[in-house]
């Protein structure tokens, strides 16, 4: 099958947004009674980021909600961690929750925030669950030998690693493994970072993930796949050795941000059809779509 973008991205731009925002982008997905549930990032006029609900029944049209769903003023006794903005949500099932990671911006540096749901209407934010500096968190749908896992990037100053960490209750985090390092002279040489949920499957754990190359004049984000081990996650089995998604049309090279292609939420279907969505160029949504199977036969 391969990987194909859909013929009518993007699917949600600014214009489909009911309120005024600068851009729409970034989103999770999950399925929620039969409907694809997008939490997008939007870039409010003043300049940060808030998240707001797209739903679809057949997971290409999608309808914006009227308003934000989450702000940073929702998070009251931690707002001062997410006062810049609140970027880039990740989902997680587990049981009847929803498990929402996300990046607050503040003074402080980006870190990284828990919020739970289980009807995409009401949020509990547990707050951060990381020291500054991280991002790109995304916690494994099950527990593995009895603990909760994730996957993040403390983005050190000098290296810009996938770390993977263990917890019992998903507010307390230790056993921390660095798991994956950019690999040198190529189009991920400058950092990676975790790009979905990852998804079980009979091979190990299915994880797309970001790599970004840095030149003279800015940077180009691709978008890749890598398989873990199911039972001992910290262990890499194989990887793509190169990108399944490079920015390559006007709607993913020129926006906000020139040459990307960031992702942070799937939809895999029970058959193996996925559909991945994400943004061009920090400004809009698009959808590309492929399956498991395809996607396993990259990292072997």
């Amino acid at each position: 099958m391969g990987i194909s973008r859909y013929s009518k991205n993007p699917i949600l731009t600014k214009e489909d947004v009911p309120f005024k925002v600068n851009s729409i982008f970034n989103p999770g997905a999950v399925k929620y009674k039969d409907k694809c549930v997008l939490l997008c990032r939007i870039e409010m006029p003043i300049g940060r980021s808030s998240l707001v609900i797209a739903e679809s029944s057949d997971g290409y049209n999608f309808k914006v909600a009227s308003k934000p769903i989450l702000t940073p003023e929702d998070h009251k006794e931690h707002y001062e961690y997410v006062k810049w903005g609140i970027e880039d949500a990740r989902i997680a099932q587990i049981g009847n929750i929803f498990y929402v990671t996300y990046t607050g911006y503040s003074k402080y540096q980006p870190l990284i925030i828990l919020a739970e749901t289980e009807n995409f209407k009401d949020f509990k934010i547990h707050g951060p669950i990381s020291e500054p500096s991280n991002k790109d968190c995304a916690i494994f749908p099950e527990k593995i030998n009895g603990y909760y896992w994730r996957v993040d990037r403390p983005s050190a100053e000098n290296r810009r690693d996938i770390w993977i960490s263990q917890s019992p209750d998903l507010i307390h985090w230790g056993g921390y493994k660095a798991i994956q390092e950019p690999e040198q002279g190529t189009w991920e040489q400058d950092k990676i970072g975790s790009s979905s949920t990852p998804v079980k499957t009979e091979d190990g754990w299915l994880m797309l993930y970001h790599g970004v190359r840095s030149f003279g004049t800015g940077s180009i984000y691709k978008l890749s796949v890598v398989l873990l081990d199911l039972e001992k996650p910290w262990i890499i089995k194989g990887k793509s050795k190169e990108p399944i998604l490079s920015p390559d049309k006007d709607y993913e090279r020129v926006g906000d941000v020139n040459n990307v292609i960031f992702s942070n939420g799937w939809i895999v279907e029970e058959n193996g059809d996925i559909k991945i969505y994400y943004s061009g160029a920090d400004l809009n949504i698009c959808l590309a779509e492929t399956n498991v199977e395809y996607l396993l036969s990259l990292c072997k």
